[in-house]
């Protein structure tokens, strides 16, 4: 059984709250764990977990990117595509049983967290910079 079946769940992740990025950090290790075991379809349903979250997460930042410079957006919106991005190829991957060597999926996954991790660092310093 999947961990993240999508369907049954689909009305609570549509009218879920947005996760915070300790949140959304514990559905990029659940990506991870799956690329690890080997298990596309776990992989797969993790990613548009995490990718879905992540929409709804990125939604409510767009008002805090107003509060920043415009310097500091660029770089943060950056980082929220690259990390968008890389979601989805992860999906695309799991989705065609990772045909790539299994240790690319692996790599992709362990760098959608260390970049999850920056963006948070990031986004924490941004946003603790507009109190000073």
């Amino acid at each position: 059984m999947e961990s993240y079946s999508y369907g049954q769940h689909q009305h609570w992740l549509e009218t879920a709250r947005p996760l915070d990025h300790e949140a959304l950090l514990t559905l990029a290790r659940k990506v991870c764990a799956a690329a690890y075991d080997a298990d596309p379809s776990r992989m797969a349903s993790a990613a548009k977990h995490f990718s879905d979250a992540f929409g709804r997460h990125l939604l409510v930042e767009t008002v805090a990117l107003g509060r920043v410079t415009p310097r500091e957006a660029r770089i943060l919106r950056k980082g929220q595509e690259r990390i968008c991005a890389l979601a989805s190829e992860l999906a695309v991957s799991a989705g065609r049983h990772c045909q790539r060597p299994q240790h690319d999926c692996e790599s992709r996954a362990q760098q959608l967290l260390a970049l999850l991790t920056l963006q948070a660092r990031d986004e924490h310093h941004a946003w603790g910079s507009q109190a000073a």
